[in-house]
């Protein structure tokens, strides 16, 4: 699988890119420029040597998700100036169009934006999945010794998106969650 790691600039995504490489667990591509990406990189000691790296301002195939966005985005009445700057400087919705042009399987974010900024990048471009009524979000937690969850993988469901959900947003997120649990993690979800 291809993710997207949007926040270039946090060292910490650096590392984990130099993680996901290094234990091939799937293909990375980082957005910004890539000059400043690698001496970034070198300055943290990561090495994310196989990581594509693309610069939205110099990307051959901007008109496509420019273009995209627009339409997207037309009953709002975005210009495409508007859309040509939405995406040449704002990475979470450029990789969130790379998932939705099938460019990425994936996209993380959120450790240096807040979460109403990827969700905003996320519900515009990407949109919800057919019948899902209630955005929310899911956590993946790994625990070092296993014993709790499935060999040791839990998933949290909405600590960030809803405070007060409805009962019926409750069931709406516990099925997100499910779904989620099997895709992405391949398991067998247990829903409490």
């Amino acid at each position: 699988k291809t993710i997207v790691l949007s926040e270039s600039e946090d060292e910490r995504v650096l590392k984990a890119t130099a993680m996901v490489l290094e234990e091939k667990t799937a293909k990375v591509v980082l957005i910004g420029n890539e000059q400043t990406i690698k001496n970034d990189a070198a300055a943290c000691g990561a090495n994310i040597d196989g990581a594509t790296i693309i610069d939205p301002k110099s990307f051959d195939a901007i008109d496509k998700y420019i273009d995209e966005l627009v339409e997207l985005r037309k009953a709002k009445g975005l210009s495409r100036e508007e859309a040509s700057e939405i995406m040449t400087t704002e990475p979470r919705f450029f990789g969130c169009m790379m998932v939705r042009l099938g460019d990425a399987d994936g996209l993380v974010a959120g450790s240096n934006s807040p979460t109403a900024d990827v969700l905003r990048a996320a519900i515009q471009v990407i949109k919800t999945a057919p019948g899902i009524k209630t955005v929310s979000s899911a956590f993946i937690m790994e625990t070092a010794d296993g014993k709790f969850g499935d060999n040791g993988l839990l998933l949290f469901a909405d600590c960030a998106v809803l405070p007060d959900p409805t009962s019926e947003q409750l069931a709406d997120i516990a099925s997100s969650t499910a779904a989620t649990a099997k895709s992405v993690v391949g398991l067998e979800p247990k829903v409490a």
